[in-house]
């Protein structure tokens, strides 16, 4: 794989912005190894054709981010996964994404695809200012996993962001260890989450619904759906088949920096038709977050 991104391109002038901002919106979306038309939907999203005010700055939340150049190996030391996907399909680069919208990346691969030369893993992008940012490695269930953390700080008030995405199974020939890699992976995350006020973003593969530990583990460390608590309408987040509900945008908030959080499904279709959604098989989720004031 190639190296971690870090980029600030966005102006200064987002950073007053997130000085004085009162609300904000974050997207949580799984974008397919690129396929997603990230681009498009940002567009959507200024233009306020997503439910919500196009003039709130804005967080992106990415699992299987795609990035391509130089920086990758040429070649593998070791297993790569094999892209089974068609590579017919355009695919976004996030580097390429982040440099033409002049946002600000925190990005880190967690495994490369296959023989080509580029690699896949979670991002956060966003024109507000990050701070520092950490890369979590996941304990091995199947494939390699790396969360990306990143500080963010709106109207004086310190948020962690993070990307995150799970196993959907254990090991080859064990795909019943799927739920309890899973759980393994989520202790492992929140082990070490001290901060009081946190956005996670994530695919978490639960083929179980929230009938699974990893659920109960995040319930347990004090995330939720929404403040106050909103579960979802929606029965499937996942847009291909089998459809499962298997993304997740949940928040914590010990500090009571939030006066209200809820989180809602995107549809490219009213009717959610089509055999993608803005390109990509998963469903974005976005949710407008409130702070108190």
């Amino acid at each position: 794989m190639g190296g971690a991104v870090a980029l600030d391109l966005a102006p200064p002038a987002e950073a007053e912005r997130a000085a004085s901002a009162t609300s904000f919106v974050v997207v949580s979306w799984n974008v397919w190894v690129g396929r997603g038309r990230l681009l498009e939907l940002v567009d959507r999203l200024g233009a306020g054709d997503l439910g919500v005010p196009g003039d709130l700055p804005a967080v992106l939340l990415i699992q299987e981010a795609f990035r391509r150049d130089d920086s990758v190996p040429e070649r593998s030391n070791g297993y790569a996964p094999r892209e089974l996907v068609t590579r017919v399909r355009p695919r976004q680069d996030i580097v390429e994404v982040t440099r033409r919208l002049g946002w600000n990346l925190r990005y880190v691969p967690s495994m490369r695809n296959g023989a080509e030369r580029s690699d896949r893993g979670n991002a956060i992008l966003t024109p507000l200012p990050l701070g520092p940012a950490t890369a979590i490695e996941l304990p091995l269930v199947l494939q390699r996993r790396v969360v990306v953390g990143a500080a963010l700080t709106v109207s004086g008030r310190p948020i962690r962001l993070l990307s995150t995405h799970l196993d959907p199974r254990g090991p080859a020939g064990y795909k019943w260890l799927g739920a309890a890699g899973r759980a393994l992976q989520m202790a492992h995350l929140l082990a070490d989450l001290e901060d009081p006020t946190v956005v996670l973003g994530a695919d978490l593969n639960l083929g179980r619904g929230r009938a699974e530990r990893t659920w109960r583990l995040l319930v347990e460390a004090g995330f939720d759906f929404g403040v106050p608590p909103a579960p979802p309408t929606w029965r499937h987040t996942y847009h291909a088949l089998p459809r499962l509900v298997i993304d997740y945008l949940v928040v914590r908030d010990r500090a009571a920096a939030f006066r209200s959080a809820w989180v809602r499904r995107v549809d490219e279709d009213p009717r959610d038709r089509g055999a993608t959604v803005f390109g990509s098989d998963h469903h974005p989720l976005l949710a407008r977050i409130d702070l108190a004031t």
